[in-house]
């Protein structure tokens, strides 16, 4: 089963926000175990905390944002990944800002800040979801569905409105060094003729090539190209794993996602949690 993790050693950084395009410094600190993940908002009194758990989704357009009593911390979705995919089980996230800086786009400069830091057994076993029944959310032609498994595989497929661009789909079982090296270097993207529309509404502020993949009429737009050739599909999966883990512990089961997101994602992640609290009230209670 092994053990829980955590961090060494503090680590920090600064960056910017992808939506709200606010600069943010963010500390990522050891933790007990049992405690979770946990942000902090830093810059406001008292540093109020925000569990990351199904409960306290807010919203799910664009990015994954938690909140509690008002306040909210954004984009989470590519530092949780980070954290599901090295390991980590218990990790306070101090926050000076409203969103986790975006970084480069993907989650391989969290995967970094975290080989940095370090990770550290903790005396407390490690626990696992394990999927006992199928669950499927749906909308329209846009799927998600997790089936029983002993581990983790994710099958992922998108097709894109756009003449630059074919079919992406992948299938892979998960593992740290997978996700290290196959996974969390896929950046977010982006179409060229999003951008306004996604302003208007106060999104995608802080985007740039810097920090996402943009495609516009002819194809993607950033000067060193794509790092893989399904790079898009690829980030669908990080942000996948990283809104799972907001369940809190290792999900066990075979994902299978067609054109989904993150409002899919969250359906799925409050299905299985609603789940596994209906198993958890018909079992038999000590007399």
């Amino acid at each position: 089963m092994g053990h829980q993790r955590t961090l060494q050693r503090e680590v920090e950084c600064v960056g910017v926000g992808l939506h709200t395009g606010a600069r943010v410094a963010m500390c990522l600190r050891p933790a007990p175990a049992h405690s979770g993940i946990v942000f902090r908002r830093v810059d406001l009194p008292g540093a109020p905390p925000i569990a990351a758990c199904p409960a306290n989704i807010r919203d799910v357009h664009f990015a994954t944002t938690i909140g509690r009593d008002g306040i909210t911390v954004k984009t989470i979705e590519h530092l949780m990944a980070a954290f599901a995919g090295t390991g980590l089980d218990n990790v306070t996230v101090d926050l000076a800002g409203p969103e986790v800086p975006a970084m480069d786009g993907s989650a391989a400069p969290f995967v970094e800040l975290i080989r940095a830091a370090g990770v550290r057994r903790q005396l407390a076993p490690k626990s696992y979801l394990k999927v006992t029944r199928p669950i499927v959310v749906d909308l329209g032609n846009r799927a998600v569905r997790i089936l029983p498994d002993e581990r983790l595989r994710i099958e992922y497929a998108m097709e894109f409105d756009h003449p630059a661009l074919h079919p992406q789909a992948i299938a892979f079982e998960m593992s740290p060094s997978l996700f290290a090296r196959e996974i969390a270097p896929a950046r977010t993207y982006g179409f060229l003729r999003d951008v306004a529309a996604l302003r208007s509404r106060g999104l995608a502020l802080g985007g740039s090539l810097e920090n996402a993949v943009v495609v516009g009429d002819d194809g993607v737009l950033n000067g060193g190209g794509l790092r893989y050739p399904d790079e898009l599909v690829r980030h669908k999966a990080l942000d996948l794993i990283g809104d799972l883990f907001l369940l809190g512990k290792r999900v066990l089961g075979r994902v299978i996602a067609t054109g989904a997101g993150h409002l899919l994602h969250a359906q799925l992640v409050r299905e299985i949690q609603a789940q596994l609290d209906l198993e958890a009230e018909r079992r038999p209670r000590p007399a």
